[in-house]
């Protein structure tokens, strides 16, 4: 009886293993639905949609997101990317432009901290104009990069979590590098 118990937890053991891999190393090429923009990314991410208030009033946000099974042990917390329309008149001048890209990164951070003023700074994502800031708490384990910018009428932000002291800029490089508005 007591090698029956023996034999049940080894194979409960080596199931959760197997289950608990990192699904990080099957990466795709994800494409929007509406055509917005592709990325290479973690395989099987989620597509939802969310109101919420932006840079540009209440809108509906779209998400594509992975994140790890509950129990995966591996060095990503999430790779996302939010999109939302943004009108012509955000764009028409470089005054303008800045504004609400500064807007736009200033409500990203809140979704981190309000404990703490990040730093920005100006970045090319893309070819396009944006804002990015690294979030990176002393009493956390995760670092949290994250890039917004517009092109052809939308304003994008690109996320990614990560745990602190892995290897990981070529999987971050990656995701960010390849990027790429569709339409």
């Amino acid at each position: 009886m007591r090698t029956k118990i023996h034999v049940i937890m080894a194979c409960l053991f080596a199931s959760l293993c197997f289950s608990c891999s990192s699904n990080t190393g099957k990466w795709d090429r994800y494409t929007a639905k509406d055509g917005a923009f592709s990325v290479f990314m973690p395989a099987t991410p989620e597509a939802y949609d969310r109101t919420e208030v932006t840079a540009f009033g209440k809108q509906v946000v779209h998400y594509v997101t992975w994140k790890p099974a509950t129990f995966e042990l591996n060095k990503f917390r999430l790779f996302q990317i939010s999109y939302t329309d943004c009108p012509p008149q955000y764009t028409s001048d470089s005054a303008r432009l800045n504004a609400a890209l500064d807007s736009s990164i200033n409500l990203r951070k809140k979704d981190f901290t309000e404990e703490v003023d990040i730093p920005t700074q100006p970045v090319e994502q893309s070819g396009y104009r944006g804002r990015e800031f690294i979030f990176d708490p002393a009493k956390t384990n995760v670092i949290t990069i994250v890039k917004v910018f517009i092109a052809n009428h939308k304003r994008f932000a690109l996320t990614v979590i990560a745990k602190k002291d892995y290897p990981t800029n070529a999987e971050v490089g990656n995701f960010f590098n390849s990027f790429q508005v569709l339409k």
